[in-house]
């Protein structure tokens, strides 16, 4: 008889299949994902994870998808402690963007670095990164209309912003930065000085 599939005994297999993926991705690439390694390091059968993912590219698929839900959902967080045109909200989320980064950078290499998947054909994908950056240029526009920044054309500031942050996290993830650079003051003068640029 065939031992049980471990992961049953310690409940959502679909969740420990995406969180030892991130860390494979973390410690190896995407090219160390396998779905047979996946199973012998969560102590399950390669069939039980085909049955939560068709293939590699649906998991990896999966593990970007959920990268973007946490980092909406952290954005999110910090709009509602703050009101819709306030430049706090957008030094916050700035802010926020470049720490989601540092703090999960296989879900971030995913989503944009060096193991960013083609969103152009993964309409999952592609959904999600949309609905992130339509957050920023909403928060954007609520700015303009209060009069805190220039009014010019919102996705294009939006494009400027997300330019600077992810430029910042992706240095730092990437260790193209020294180590000996205060790393929380970079991120506040990064987010500070592209909307001193931005302002009315």
């Amino acid at each position: 008889m065939n031992k049980p599939d471990r992961a049953y005994h310690h409940g959502d297999l679909r969740t420990a299949l995406l969180d030892e993926a991130a860390a494979m991705i973390a410690e190896g690439g995407t090219d160390s994902v396998t779905m047979r390694a996946l199973g012998e390091r969560l102590g399950v059968s390669r069939a039980a994870a085909y049955r939560h993912f068709e293939d590699k590219t649906a998991l990896l698929v999966a593990v970007a998808a959920a990268g973007f839900r946490r980092l909406n959902e952290r954005l999110q967080d910090i709009g509602a402690g703050a009101p819709s045109s306030s430049l706090e909200r957008a030094r916050r989320m700035g802010e926020a963007y470049v720490r989601f980064a540092l703090e999960n950078p296989a879900h971030y290499r995913l989503m944009y670095g060096r193991e960013a998947m083609g969103r152009q054909n993964l309409p999952k994908l592609r959904e999600a990164g949309s609905e992130l950056f339509e957050q920023l240029v909403e928060v954007i526009r609520a700015y303009q209309e209060s009069g805190g920044i220039k009014r010019e054309d919102p996705r294009a500031q939006a494009y400027v912003a997300w330019s600077a942050v992810h430029g910042l996290a992706s240095l730092l993830i990437e260790g193209q930065i020294m180590s000996s650079v205060d790393v929380d003051a970079l991120i506040r003068q990064t987010t500070q000085t592209v909307l001193d640029g931005m302002r009315a």
